[in-house]
């Protein structure tokens, strides 16, 4: 280390003098102060060497080495020109002082950049027992040093006078010199310390981002796999369910499906037909009596408690509303089920779900909250075909047993044109016989005029009896109950209204030529085919007025009987008939 003094010519004679004047001291006492600054310079060197932080560093060090030179007063300026950062430790000497202390340090920051032999790691003494004459720097100072760490680092030291009133002498200066070169060492080691801690830092920061990226991607991966879980169980039941077209089996699969998603232990699903009161109802993982019970009544009391908004049913469109803990609490099935929905297929299909004992379950997984809606879509359209199939299966069933029963009225009227063959054939024979009777005989007498009639009447009843298409003998409407009527004016406001079903009961042909506009025929010969086919489905109070007779034939009150004999309540026949409609200058079709 280069160590060497600033050329100061005034301050050169007292020290020139103190070094040829002899020593006043002695030998012991120079060795006794050579002593204490080695102890002083031990000490500060042990001191220093446990401190890692560059400004506790300065500020022991001005005040370790101010009691080491025995003065009150000192001062130090550091720059660091790479940050910008100045650091001031100004100890004896009055606070206003610190103002100007950054000009004192613009000087050597100027010789830092001229002059490039200061690069290196210096220490000069530029002032000693005099008023430093460097802009900035307190009068009362008598020791001004310049140290140079590097070319980025830098800095002024400056002391007062010593308490006792002596000069500042040669080993005084070797003294500040050994104590800088001990404090530039101190606070380079600060400073790597300091840059260590600040990559420390850096790195712990980076460490945490790090982590916390980890998480949010541990998160996000957790999620992705939530997500591709739900949506392969979502594919997983689509596909079972969509093959499936008996509602039962459905039910089954659907509820162990949604148990196996949501990890439940026990469940339960129910379907109700509110029209037929038909109950299916499929339990999972109840033990004993725990169980719930449904029947017509609960479930009808359940569905008029829901049958407001949102859940209110559409004519014919699939519906679900997913139930809070409260509505659960409220239809009395919190204590079975933690997740439930209630449901419709249409106007007359309700039903109920629920799971409970979920091992995995997130209350604010906003991905489990719309899992089960999306099952529920997909199970609402699978059960709303397997309801359909049902019922075309049921129809084709109708249909078949329907023409079974024609081809056995087929066969009949086979049979029967027979048997009426054979009755003209035999007629034919009797006549030819009667006719040759008549003209062997050439008059007729009143007893032979009395078979003939006998026999001619047992010949047409006889007839009468075997064709599908034979007149009664005595009104079918004598053997039944008076239905109600309806005049033509309150039937009018029924069809103005469109509060009635119109049935025009005579033969089709009939109902081509002329018929109220909007009613639908249903006639009387027919009445057993027509009616499973179009009226199979009717709602049993829903008004019926039928209309329809001739003068031999009332065929009105014969349908309305036979409405009524398959449960429709409010049936009427029209009094007067399209006759009076027409009567009364109401419009008919076509």
């Amino acid at each position: 280390m280069d160590q060497r003094r600033a050329p100061n010519p005034s301050a050169g004679p007292s020290l020139q003098a103190s070094a040829e004047a002899p020593p006043e001291a002695s030998k012991d006492s120079f060795g006794e102060r050579r002593a204490f600054h080695l102890d002083a310079l031990f000490e500060t060197v042990s001191e220093l060497s446990r401190l890692t932080d560059p400004k506790e560093v300065m500020e022991s060090f001005v005040l370790m080495s101010m009691g080491a030179l025995g003065t009150a007063q000192g001062v130090l300026v550091a720059q660091d020109r790479r940050s910008g950062r100045q650091h001031l430790v100004l100890r004896g000497l009055p606070e206003s002082d610190k103002e100007r202390l950054p000009e004192a340090i613009q000087s050597v920051s100027a010789k830092v950049r001229d002059e490039g032999e200061m690069l290196s790691r210096q220490v000069l003494v530029v002032v000693i027992n005099e008023s430093p004459e460097k802009p900035g720097l307190p009068e009362p100072l008598r020791v001004v040093v310049e140290w140079y760490l590097d070319e980025h680092r830098f800095g002024v030291l400056g002391y007062g006078p010593k308490i006792n009133g002596s000069a500042y002498d040669h080993q005084d200066e070797d003294f500040v010199l050994q104590l800088v070169t001990a404090f530039m060492d101190a606070l380079a080691a600060a400073n790597v310390n300091e840059t260590i801690r600040g990559l420390n830092e850096k790195l712990q920061a980076r460490n945490t981002e790090l982590h916390r990226a980890l998480l949010t991607s541990q998160d996000i991966q957790a999620r992705l796999d939530r997500r591709y879980f739900h949506f392969k169980s979502i594919c997983d039941t689509t596909r079972e369910l969509s093959g499936n077209l008996h509602a039962k089996t459905l039910l089954s699969s659907f509820l162990l499906s949604v148990m196996g998603t949501f990890s439940a232990q026990r469940g339960f699903i129910v379907l109700w037909d509110r029209r037929e009161g038909r109950i299916e109802t499929v339990t999972r993982g109840f033990g004993g009596d725990t169980a719930p019970v449904f029947d017509g009544q609960r479930l009808d009391a359940v569905f008029r408690s829901l049958l407001h908004p949102p859940f209110v049913p559409a004519q014919g469109g699939k519906h679900y509303q997913l139930l809070t803990q409260d509505e659960l609490q409220a239809l009395e099935l919190a204590e079975a089920s933690q997740i439930g929905a209630a449901f419709l297929v249409d106007e007359h299909w309700y039903g109920l779900a629920g799971i409970g004992n979920c091992l995995a379950r997130s209350e604010d997984d906003q991905t489990e909250q719309e899992l089960l809606p999306a099952l529920l879509q997909g199970f609402l359209v699978s059960l709303g075909n397997a309801l359909a199939f049902e019922t075309i299966e049921k129809l084709n069933s109708d249909l078949l047993r329907k023409n079974a029963e024609l081809r056995q009225t087929l066969d009949e009227l086979q049979q029967s044109r027979q048997t009426i063959s054979l009755l003209e054939a035999a007629g034919n024979r009797i006549s030819s016989l009667l006719r040759s009777e008549t003209l062997r005989i050439k008059r007729v007498s009143l007893f032979d005029c009395l078979a003939l009639a006998v026999v001619s009447l047992v010949l047409a009843l006889v007839f009468n009896a075997s064709s599908p298409g034979g007149i009664s003998l005595l009104p079918e409407t004598w053997n039944q109950p008076k239905p109600d009527y309806i005049d033509v004016a309150w039937a009018r406001l029924k069809h103005a209204s469109q509060g009635a079903l119109f049935l025009d009961a005579r033969p089709t042909e009939f109902f081509n030529q002329s018929r109220i506009p909007g009613a639908e025929n249903l006639p009387l010969n027919l009445f057993d085919f027509v009616y499973s086919m179009r009226f199979a489905m009717l709602d049993p109070e829903k008004d019926v007025i039928v209309y329809g007779r001739n003068i031999s034939r009332r065929y009105d009150e014969q349908v309305a009987a036979k409405l009524k004999e398959r449960g429709m309540v409010n049936v009427r026949v029209m009094d007067g008939g399209l006759q009076q409609w027409q009567r009364n200058g109401l419009p008919v079709e076509p």
